[in-house]
């Protein structure tokens, strides 16, 4: 007998699936509470769990190569559940100590795997639970205690999906490309070296060494480099209490420091077999995070400051290692923690811009609107064979037609809306950005409806060579474009392996 199954929306459930889905999550609502590492004082358990985490990207990073996008997948997973544990240990762990120690012992290291395991198995409802409430997911009753959630949709449904969570194509034009690593320089390698050979054995996984700062300056022009390749809006663009300019140095100079300081716990390793896990979370004062960066990219003290404070990870609201890296081990913000890889893989432009947008409106908005030009500058550098106009103002109250293509060889005309919506950070934000999307397709039906009464008008601008009519294929196309949270880690620069 052929059993079909049977998935539901929220608001179309009946009501014993809606009280079982209920009764899942209140469960899966309470899986922190018999923790081990809520027995921990809390700063202790902070810092053990940026260094847990450390701890899964080298595995993964012996695993997959570092610069496949599998090895990119599992850092992005991974900067996203230690914020969940992290946020257990401030709200509902023992209180911070002041003379507690960082030390990575056999009890730590298990009571920090198993929180971060159960913060894995709980970052699926985090997702999942909200979209069934949002009435986006479907869910489907395997079992009491067992729900199948599905995304309702067709086969290009999923496949805009997989987009959005980053699957591209393996083969073809649009196969994703790794970056070519950056070697490091004949001089980079002898500063490391010399750095290393004057680094301390404190511990069997514990090393320290003195702020290397012949060794920052020798890298921080590369990194520089970096951030300003892949920023894509001009220095003078601001961000209320500092530029992008200034926070593209400030960001330069915390990638030296986090590269410098990874390679050197990499080729520790290399030495003496086992990787310093004690010492591989970067922890300093605030006001020594704020000296060592402020020199370092000659940016002022209070811009530094500034700077940090928007980058710091929030327990109430925080939900990404990539764009909070600066982590306080207990809610005073007296000392700052860092695992370094996180930094190493992000986009820091398009994560402050996601910052502002969220403490700052105004700085975002400004970006909003110079997405269009930024994207129509971007296609008219492509060496196109077709020809290119926009925008095109139309009479009130119809919108302005923002990309008008047309082929003659073809006869073909295409009129397309852009529109540069924001990549959601929690599930939820699908709500607001699927408004955008409907916005957009509700300007061209108007754009559509005045073309079809008005076939003369573009004609008559200089827009078209002809009228709208006497085009044989006719397009109208909603192009929207997106910012990611992170980049492939062959991006980190000199420090590479």
């Amino acid at each position: 007998m052929l059993v079909v199954a049977m998935t539901f929306l929220k608001n179309e459930a009946p009501p014993e699936l809606v009280e079982s889905v209920g009764r899942i999550e209140s469960c899966a609502d309470a899986c922190h509470t018999s923790l081990p590492l809520l027995k921990i004082p809390s700063n202790i358990a902070v810092w053990g769990l940026l260094t847990g985490s450390i701890g899964i990207v080298e595995e993964a990073a012996a695993e997959y190569s570092q610069h496949s996008k599998d090895f990119s997948a599992a850092l992005v997973n991974i900067s996203r559940f230690t914020p969940i544990a992290l946020k257990w240990a401030i709200n509902y762990g023992k209180a911070a100590s002041r003379v507690a120690h960082r030390r990575w012992t056999t009890a730590l290291r298990e009571a920090v795997d198993h929180t971060l395991s159960v913060a894995n198995q709980y970052g699926a409802f985090c997702s999942c639970l909200p979209m069934w409430h949002k009435n986006r997911y479907a869910a489907e009753a395997v079992s009491e205690r067992l729900i199948r959630f599905v995304m309702p949709g067709s086969a290009r449904d999923r496949q805009v999906s997989a987009h959005l969570k980053g699957f591209r194509p393996g083969v073809g034009n649009w196969k994703v490309k790794s970056a070519t690593p950056t070697e490091q320089t004949p001089r980079a390698q002898r500063l490391f070296a010399s750095v290393l050979e004057r680094s301390r054995k404190t511990g069997a996984r514990r090393f320290e060494y003195d702020d290397p700062w012949t060794l920052w300056q020798e890298l921080l022009p590369c990194f520089h480099a970096r951030v300003t390749g892949i920023a894509r809006r001009p220095d003078s663009l601001s961000l209320g209490p500092y530029t992008l300019g200034q926070f593209k140095r400030f960001y330069a100079a915390l990638l030296t420091v986090c590269a410098a300081h990874e390679f050197l716990c990499f080729t520790w390793e290399r030495r003496f077999g086992s990787y310093p896990l004690d010492s591989a979370v970067m922890v300093r004062s605030t006001s020594g995070w704020i000296d060592s960066l402020s020199t370092l990219s000659d940016i002022p003290a209070d811009k530094c400051q500034a700077a940090m404070s928007d980058l710091t990870f929030n327990f109430a609201r925080s939900l990404d290692l990539h764009i909070h890296p600066f982590v306080p081990l207990d809610l005073s913000t007296r000392r700052i923690a860092i695992a370094p890889q996180f930094p190493l893989h992000s986009l820091p432009d398009e994560n402050i811009l996601r910052v502002c947008s969220q403490i700052r409106p105004s700085p975002f908005n400004v970006t909003s609107s110079e997405k269009e030009p930024e994207m129509l500058s971007a296609l008219s550098k492509q060496n196109s064979p077709f020809h290119l106009e926009g925008p095109v103002s139309l009479p009130n109250p119809v919108p302005d037609i923002d990309l008008i293509v047309t082929d003659e060889e073809s006869s073909t005309l295409v009129f397309a809306e852009m529109k540069w919506v924001r990549k959601t950070s929690r599930p939820t934000e699908f709500q607001d950005r699927d408004a955008d999307v409907r916005k957009g397709v509700s300007q061209l039906t108007q754009i559509r409806e005045f073309v079809a009464c008005n076939r003369e008008h573009l004609q008559s601008l200089g827009k078209l060579r002809r009228r709208v009519n006497e085009y044989r294929n006719v397009y109208y196309l909603f192009a929207c474009r997106s910012g990611p949270l992170a980049m492939d880690r062959a991006n980190r620069g000199p420090g590479n392996r």
